[in-house]
C-alpha cells in the first residue's frame, strides 16, 4: 500500500551551527523535505521528541517525520540517541544519520542501533543535492512510498 503523503518534516540534530546552516540550505532545495525544528545536542533532540522543558508547545514543536541526526556531539551523542529511540515509539519516523565520518565502525553501529541510513556531511552544493536526494529516497522508501527515479 503506497502513502500520498507529500511532504516531511525533519527535525536536525547537530552541534555545528555552520552544518545545520549548510544542511537547512540543502534542504530548502528539496519539494518534500521541510525543516520543522533544529537542536545542538542529543539530550535537546530527546526533550524535543519527548515534548519537554522548552519544547512542550507542539504547534512550535512538531513531531517530524524525519530525524537527521549527527554522531559526535556533546551531553547526549548520536549513538545515545539511537539508543534511546529504541525504548520509543516512534516507528515511523525515519532517522538517517549525516555525519562528517565516513569510518565503517561509524556507519555499522549508526544501522545496528536503528538508523535508517547514513550519508556523509558535504558543503559542495552537488554533494549535498546527491545526498538530499538520497534521504528523499529512503524517507520515501520507508513511507512505503515509490522513489524518484
Amino acid at each position: 500500500m503506497n502513502k500520498t503523503k507529500e511532504c516531511f518534516t525533519v527535525l536536525l540534530v547537530d552541534d555545528s551551527e555552520d552544518d545545520r546552516f549548510f544542511m537547512r540550505k540543502a534542504l530548502e532545495r528539496s519539494s518534500i523535505l521541510t525543516v520543522v525544528g533544529e537542536v545542538r545536542d542529543g539530550q535537546e533532540a530527546m526533550d524535543y521528541l519527548s515534548g519537554e522543558a522548552a519544547f512542550s508547545d507542539r504547534q512550535a514543536n512538531p513531531i517530524p517525520d524525519v530525524l537527521l541526526l549527527d554522531i559526535k556531539m556533546p551531553r547526549k551523542n548520536g549513538y545515545d540517541v539511537l539508543e534511546w529511540l529504541q525504548s520509543q515509539s516512534f516507528k515511523t519516523m525515519t532517522v538517517a544519520v549525516v555525519s562528517g565520518s565516513w569510518l565503517a565502525e561509524d556507519i555499522a553501529k549508526s544501522m545496528i542501533l536503528g538508523a535508517h541510513g547514513y550519508f556523509k556531511k558535504t558543503v559542495l552544493k552537488e554533494e549535498e543535492d546527491q545526498m538530499v536526494l538520497g534521504i528523499e529516497n529512503l524517507v520515501k522508501k520507508h513511507a512505503n512510498i515509490e522513489p524518484a527515479k
